[in-house]
């Protein structure tokens, strides 16, 4: 039986500017500063309120040719690198307008997989994983699975009609890749915050250094072994996706290496190392997938008023406690207050007007209030809560994280009932690779119409001798702040009245950086101790 390791391969360096103050710093410098900064909020109260647009018309960025990796994946980006700028998907793969309800329906899945993964992942001090770089590679493996394996991962999307889930999904993950506004498909709304935040937010918005967004998928394969064409065809031009040949059998080392640093390169050498034993020689193939994620806030943090801060785990005032490096800013956040759910959330906005952090915490935060909350946070209560922020004068302290995870999924999702793809009585991903190739490839056209015809006429013939044999998960996420300078030209559009919230992440919180135009979740994270100060 031959193996197949997928290797779900996601960084995300969040590099974060920000002007921040504290409610309570202890330094005579820090107050004269906060002090000096109040007095600047002071403004006659006659002065209008500043006028509410829609959207701000930005300059369109040269499509360039696209960068290749040397023999293997099409490599995309978005900052310094023009060339991920959206290419239309050709006739015979995609729709030409963006179906909202299911493009709705795939960023609920992801969420959905993300809180169901979270809760089986178990009790940790912190939890933090990519759940859109995993949907992703699971949905490979959709494209080219049949009998059992197909129904348990179509289960995760809830999507019957898969071609237009993955044409959609494509479009999707296009749409990410823009790094402004207006490469967006048309037909995606706003943001309700977004939408009626005052004309200097939205320019502030769009500062240079917006967020950069770098998305790979690498298939490895070994010498000699066949794809199923419609299958190679469908995963380059709707996910981006191409292949490269491996020696697993004979030089498995060299493998490892070529693997290692396709990683490396996709992720600005953030992870290294991401299979860190030798690859077995029954190794037929490897599916990777790279998310790197970079981006710098709307408003910027004060690095001076970073300090050793407590953190409490069970609940504010109680022990034990944990001193950790709390950064603080303050300025104008998207904020929202659920009394039936009982917790307040909160957006620290990236530039560009794309991407934004959203701080979902409990009033009276503890490791098992949160717990309780994420059991009844479903995405229609996630994107309620979202379409009912708009944005208050607020003081925020948060603290200062660099979090490593690295994790094997496979026994995890064998809990949630993802058990057949591991199996090698029941997988079947006979469409990736196969010796019963369907007429219907040699007609051209559509393949993903093909796969539809070949999985239809699967039903009674000899399974694929690919079977899962582990799925690898890493990533390496940063929060900090950077560059004081920004403080004292942005404090000015701090509201004339002062800050009327306060918001203290020293409780437990869940953490959702997500893209607002396709809702897509690209990280989530259960923050319940964060990294001690040093």
């Amino acid at each position: 039986m031959w193996r197949l390791l997928l290797a779900l391969l996601m960084m995300s360096a969040v590099c974060c500017e920000s002007e921040l103050f504290r409610d309570h710093l202890r330094t005579p410098e820090a107050v004269a500063t906060i002090n000096g900064l109040k007095k600047g909020m002071q403004v006659p109260q006659q002065q209008q309120e500043p006028q509410h647009i829609q959207s701000i018309p930005l300059p369109t960025v040269p499509t360039l040719p696209p960068l290749q990796s040397p023999g293997l994946v099409n490599g995309l980006a978005t900052k310094n690198d023009p060339s991920s700028l959206k290419k239309p998907l050709p006739a015979a793969y995609s729709s030409t307008y963006v179906d909202l309800p299911i493009s709705d329906q795939i960023a609920k899945s992801v969420f959905n997989f993300a809180n169901y993964l979270g809760q089986h992942l178990g009790y940790k001090k912190t939890e933090i994983f990519s759940p859109l770089s995993i949907v992703n590679s699971l949905a490979l493996l959709l494209l080219g699975a049949r009998g059992r394996s197909y129904q348990e991962l179509s289960a995760v999307f809830g999507i019957s009609d898969t071609s237009r889930l993955h044409e959609q999904f494509g479009i999707m993950l296009q749409d990410l890749l823009q790094p402004t506004r207006e490469g967006i498909s048309p037909g995606r709304p706003l943001t309700n915050w977004r939408a009626s935040s005052p004309m200097r937010s939205n320019r502030r918005a769009q500062r240079p250094g917006a967020h950069e967004v770098h998305l790979a998928n690498g298939l490895f394969t070994q010498t000699g072994y066949s794809l199923n064409p419609d299958y190679r065809r469908v995963i380059a031009m709707v996910y981006g996706s191409d292949l490269e040949v491996q020696d697993f059998e004979g030089s498995p080392a060299t493998a490892r290496y070529n693997i290692n640093s396709w990683v490396a390169r996709n992720t600005k050498n953030r992870i290294e190392n991401i299979i860190s034993s030798d690859i077995p020689q029954s190794t037929r193939m490897i599916l990777a997938n790279a998310l790197y994620f970079k981006a710098f806030w709307e408003t910027d943090f004060i690095e001076s008023a970073t300090r050793p801060d407590n953190f409490y785990p069970n609940g504010e005032g109680t022990e034990p406690v944990v001193r950790v490096q709390m950064m603080a800013t303050g300025g104008s956040y998207p904020y929202h207050e659920d009394h039936e759910l009982g917790c307040k959330i909160i957006g620290l906005p990236y530039r560009g007007n794309l991407s934004t952090m959203y701080i979902i915490q409990p009033f009276k935060s503890s490791v098992v209030e949160l717990m309780s909350l994420q059991k009844r946070l479903t995405p229609e209560k996630v994107e309620d809560l979202i379409s009912r922020m708009y944005r208050r004068q607020a003081l925020v302290a948060f603290p200062k994280m660099h979090l490593t995870e690295s994790v094997n999924l496979k026994t995890v999702m064998q809990k949630m009932g993802l058990g057949g793809i591991f199996s090698t009585v029941q997988n079947d991903l006979s469409l990736i690779a196969t010796n019963e190739v369907s007429r219907t490839s040699s007609l051209g056209g559509n393949s993903l119409q093909n796969l539809e015809a070949q999985r239809r006429a699967g039903a009674g013939r000899a399974q694929s001798d690919l079977v899962v044999d582990d799925i690898v998960h890493k990533v390496d996420f940063t929060v900090n702040e950077q560059g004081t300078e920004a403080a004292a030209s942005t404090v000015t559009y701090l509201k004339k009245s002062g800050p009327d919230v306060l918001f203290r992440g020293d409780t437990p919180f869940m953490v959702l950086v997500r893209h607002d135009p396709t809702k897509l979740v690209l990280f989530y994270g259960l923050i319940n101790e964060p990294p001690a100060a040093v």
